[in-house]
């Protein structure tokens, strides 16, 4: 059970880099900042792979999270970095690590406990 909450905390510590990112920039400023653009795409690699970790029951308790696009989003900065833009990566940064982050809040609250 410890070890299933691993990911959970390694999501959140990614979730704070990219808004330390997001609180002191704008998109302007992150598209034409290389080493934001590059620390942002890892960090939303390690959330991708680390959401692959979490138990499948957990992940059901949350149908309205899009689990099966963050798992693939990791794959495409991988495999087709090229087609994932600018605007895709600020819209993860800006809004969704957001929803995210309680989620993932909230599924850490739970299991801590058990």
């Amino acid at each position: 059970m410890k070890d299933d909450l691993i990911p959970l905390r390694d999501i959140l510590k990614e979730i704070e880099f990219l808004h330390s990112i997001r609180d002191r920039s704008t998109f302007e400023a992150f598209k034409s900042n290389s080493a934001d653009v590059r620390a942002a795409s890892y960090s939303i690699m390690v959330i991708s792979e680390a959401v692959r970790r979490i138990p499948d029951d957990w992940l059901a308790a949350y149908p309205g999270t899009p689990w099966h696009a963050i798992r693939t989003i990791g794959n495409k900065l991988r495999h087709e970095y090229q087609r994932v833009s600018d605007v895709i990566l600020w819209g993860i940064i800006s809004s969704q690590a957001d929803q995210l982050k309680a989620t993932i809040e909230d599924m850490l609250a739970k299991h801590q406990k058990a």
